[in-house]
């Protein structure tokens, strides 16, 4: 036993490794675990793996190996590049061999390249051709001109050409009717005296008086003779409230208002003004019928 196996079996046994523990750490064969501890590696493979598997075992029992093996170089055979070579060209080299199936594509591969640039080529050639022989025919280009000239002809026959042309019936002409322009009425605001205002209602066959409350008050509508109208004797009006009153036979009206904010008047629904602002006032209505 050597001082290196010595020095590794007494840190194995320190650990409580058996040979089988270290056999499973460190994957070495338990005879290779043997022969490094007693000294004999005749039975390893070559010295390269000598030091690996020193290193190993050093590395599983807590040693250091580079330490240990440069203390102990002396026990540890040498490595030279001569073992390295004969243990690397020992080895067989096993090649993959190539199968006849691929040898076969490889040279068929090639040869479908070479088909399909010739079938390419060959296509490319004959369009070329073609397009070149339509631009040289002119008898092709002019056929087809003529096909397009004689499409749908236009027939003429003799009688068509004599017949003169005919003219329009005549059409009674259309007499439009001016519009007649109807009266608008009016209503002309004249003089004012105190509570009285004069007013001209025209251009109206109709006289119809409207009074609005916005607010109470009263009203009274007489005619030209000073006759109250019945219902508009002194009539009282609320808030909201409408009184209405046709008095078209009339040649005039006089219409009170008791409270002007508070009533609007309408003729024939159109607002009368009134022409000041006093509180109670007079609206005198002369009405010209129109004829």
């Amino acid at each position: 036993m050597t001082e290196l196996g010595a020095r590794l079996k007494e840190a194995r046994v320190a650990k409580g490794y058996s040979l089988d523990d270290l056999q499973e750490m460190t994957k070495i064969q338990k005879r290779y675990l043997a022969g490094i501890e007693e000294g004999n590696y005749s039975t390893m493979p070559g010295p390269f793996y000598v030091r690996a598997f020193i290193k190993q075992y050093a590395d599983a029992v807590g040693l250091d190996s580079d330490e240990l093996l440069e203390v102990y170089k002396q026990d540890v055979p040498n490595t030279t590049n001569e073992s390295i070579t004969s243990s690397m060209s020992s080895s067989p080299v096993r090649r993959r061999p190539i199968s006849k199936s691929r040898s076969k594509i490889g040279e068929i591969i090639p040869m479908i390249l070479v088909a399909v640039f010739v079938i390419a080529l060959i296509v490319v050639v004959w369009f070329l051709y073609q397009n070149i022989a339509s631009k040289d025919d002119p008898k092709e280009t002019n056929n087809s001109s003529d096909v397009i000239l004689e499409e749908n002809p236009v027939e003429q026959t003799p009688d068509d050409a004599d017949e003169p042309e005919q003219e329009p019936a005549d059409e009674t002409p259309v007499v439009e009717e001016e519009p007649v322009d109807e009266p608008v009425q009016t209503i002309e605001v004249g003089t004012t005296q105190g509570q009285d205002t004069n007013y001209v209602l025209s251009n109206t066959d109709a006289f119809v008086i409207k009074a609005v409350a916005k607010g109470d008050s009263w009203l009274s509508i007489k005619d030209q003779n000073g006759k109250e109208f019945i219902g508009a004797e002194g009539k009282g009006l609320k808030a909201g409230e409408t009184f209405e009153l046709d008095v078209s036979t009339v040649e005039s009206a006089r219409i009170r208002v008791g409270s002007t904010p508070n009533v609007e008047v309408f003729i024939n629904d159109e607002k009368v003004p009134y022409s000041n602002d006093n509180v109670t006032q007079n609206l005198l209505i002369q009405f010209n019928k129109s004829e």
